[in-house]
């Protein structure tokens, strides 16, 4: 971290590092500097009671040791003489919650000028420090709970009905996954999923739970899986073969408002699967800048216009003129309009009039089991 360096260098101390107090130990997580002199070891460490760090957290040392050989506390400390100490700074390193992680240090292996106006630049240098911990932390934790979702395979499916607006029919179902309370809204899980690096399992749990129930939906009706780009990248004919479902009644809602890296590539690892009929649907249409992108480059087969712009239609004009400029591209693909988030009569009827084929939300049906 630079951080350590900042202190070292300008402190001119020999060596400086951020250890953590776990198990009864000090562990060195992150150095800098002449390491190996001090028998540092990144990873590894003393126990707690031999060090300075754990003298100076219970207040038995100061933060600032300027010369360990006139100092009767640490003179004949078995690791001032074992590790050649020389001086020290050091200052405890507590997380926003409270709880202490461990300490910040710089060591020399002579004497130092060092004073109490150090130790409060260490300490301001330690708030860089602990941010950084923070994120950490809550990043290993979200972690932990994915992996736990993962491990149990905790991820529950409900339904919600789209209709058919010329005939009052429903014609499919969108999948939707659910977790615990525990582990909170189903976005921001999968949020978390793909901040730590889980995203793509999490979705493929979530879909080959919602593809198992599609045998117990009417025969005419599709289902519909919410997919990343990311994760439909591995999504392959055995992804669904092996769940005994025919693909044509499965369609791909293409989620994230951000761009996709690499459009032709993305075509063509789903060109296969879209040959046995597989459809695909770009989900939240006009809810983020890369949507009409995803359109054009990714020719769907359903266009789903996001709620923002059908809840309050019947009333907005400027929300109908969007809604109308979906639904001519749609028409000019040959796709089909799906208007997300219908709940009065009112944008019921105005999506009818605005040539929209098909309406889901909860004036249509709540999300409910099979």
């Amino acid at each position: 971290m630079k951080v350590l360096e900042l202190a070292r260098r300008h402190l001119q101390m020999d060596v400086s590092f951020l250890s953590e107090f776990r198990g009864g130990r000090q562990i060195y997580r992150e150095v800098t500097g002449q390491a190996g002199s001090f028998g540092i070891v990144p990873g590894a460490g003393p126990e707690l009671p031999d060090t300075y760090c754990q003298q100076m957290i219970d207040g038995a040392l100061p933060n600032v040791v300027p010369d360990s050989q006139v100092d009767h506390r640490v003179r004949g400390l078995a690791t001032t003489l074992e590790r050649g100490i020389g001086s020290y700074i050091g200052v405890p390193l507590r997380l926003s919650d409270g709880s202490l992680y461990g300490t910040f240090c710089c060591m020399s292996r002579g004497p130092e000028q060092l004073t109490d106006r150090d130790a409060a630049f260490m300490a301001m240098l330690a708030e860089v420090l602990i941010e950084t911990l923070d994120a950490q932390q809550s990043a290993a934790q979200q972690r932990e709970v994915i992996s736990g979702i993962l491990a149990t395979g905790s991820v529950e499916s409900v339904f919600q009905p789209i209709m058919n607006l010329k005939n009052g029919t429903t014609i499919g179902y969108e999948a939707l996954s659910r977790f615990t309370q525990a582990n909170g809204a189903p976005d921001r899980v999968f949020e978390s999923a793909h901040a730590t690096g889980l995203g793509v399992e999490l979705e493929m749990l979530a879909i080959q739970t919602s593809v198992r129930s599609l045998l117990q939906l009417p025969a005419n009706a599709y289902l519909a899986v919410n997919v990343s780009p990311s994760a439909a990248l591995v999504l392959t004919e055995e992804s669904f073969g092996s769940l005994g479902v025919d693909v044509s009644r499965l369609v791909l809602e293409v989620t994230e408002t951000a761009a996709v890296a690499a459009y032709e590539k993305l075509r063509n690892h789903l060109q296969p699967l879209r040959e046995q009929g597989l459809r695909i649907a770009i989900d939240d249409a006009g809810a983020g800048f890369a949507s009409l992108h995803h359109i054009v480059e990714l020719r769907p087969d359903i266009i789903k216009v996001d709620k923002s712009l059908i809840q309050g239609v019947a009333t907005d004009s400027s929300r109908r003129s969007a809604v109308r400029a979906f639904v001519t591209l749609a028409k000019d693909l040959e796709a089909a309009t799906v208007a997300e988030g219908v709940e009065t009569p009112a944008d019921l009827d105005a999506v009818r009039a605005l040539d929209i084929s098909c309406a889901q939300g909860y004036l249509i049906g709540q999300p409910g089991p099979i």
